[in-house]
C-alpha cells in the first residue's frame, strides 16, 4: 500500500478567498479563519458558504487553467465534478463544505483525521532539521490505512496524505489541478503529474 501527498499543479490556478468576507465570517483571529489555519478542526456547524475565485494572482507563480481539484495547505478544492467522483471515497475522513466559484457551486473538503490520531506517524523516520524545518515525513502505513486522507501535526497540518485509491480515482477520472508524489512531504519531489 502506497502513500501519497498531493500538491496543485502549477498549470492550473489556486484558490482564492475574499479576506473581507473572510473576516466576517470567522472574526479577526486567525486561529479560526479557514484560509490560513491549517488545523484539522470541523468547521461545519457554523459554515457559511465562502466565495472562492481563481483570479491571476500576477505572481507568476501559477498557471492559466482552472482546476477540477486543487489543494490549500492540505484542504482540497473540489468543483461539482470532483465532488461528485469524490465524495463517497473521502466522507468518512472529513466534511464538505459549500464554496462559490463565480456563482457556481463546489466544495472545499476537510480533512479531520490525523496520522497522530491513530500513532501513525513513524517518529523514527520523520526528522526535522535545528531549524524546524521538515526533512522527511514517514507514516506507519498500517495504522494510517483505515484513513483514505489524512494530516499531520509533524508538518503542522499543511499538508494532505492519501491512500493510492485517492490518487487512481483522480488520475482515472481525468480530474485536473493535481499531482501525486510518493516522496512525501516534498513538493519538488519525484512527482506523478497528470
Amino acid at each position: 500500500m502506497t502513500l501519497y501527498s498531493i500538491y496543485p499543479d502549477d498549470q492550473y490556478r489556486i484558490p482564492g478567498f475574499d479576506d473581507a468576507q473572510i473576516r466576517k465570517v470567522f472574526g479577526d483571529d486567525i486561529h479560526q479563519q479557514f484560509n490560513v489555519n491549517y488545523n484539522p478542526i470541523p468547521y461545519s456547524k457554523n459554515w457559511q458558504v465562502l466565495d472562492v475565485n481563481f483570479d491571476d494572482d500576477q505572481s507568476g507563480l501559477e498557471g492559466s487553467l482552472i482546476p477540477d481539484i486543487s489543494i490549500h495547505y492540505g484542504r482540497i478544492y473540489l468543483s461539482l465534478a470532483a465532488y461528485g467522483t469524490l465524495k463517497d471515497i473521502l466522507s468518512q475522513d472529513g466534511e464538505f463544505l459549500p464554496v462559490r466559484v463565480n456563482g457556481a457551486d463546489a466544495y472545499f473538503f476537510n480533512p479531520l483525521m490525523k496520522a497522530e490520531d491513530v500513532d501513525g506517524l513513524d517518529k523514527k523516520r520523520s526528522i526535522k532539521n535545528e531549524w524546524g524545518e521538515i526533512e522527511n515525513i514517514a507514516f506507519h502505513a498500517d495504522r494510517v490505512s483505515k484513513f483514505t486522507i489524512f494530516k499531520s501535526k509533524f508538518d503542522y497540518y499543511s499538508n494532505a496524505y492519501c491512500q493510492e485509491t485517492v490518487k487512481n480515482i483522480v488520475e482515472n477520472k481525468g480530474l485536473k489541478g493535481v499531482f501525486f508524489t510518493h516522496d512525501l512531504g516534498n513538493p519538488f519531489g519525484a512527482d506523478i503529474k497528470q
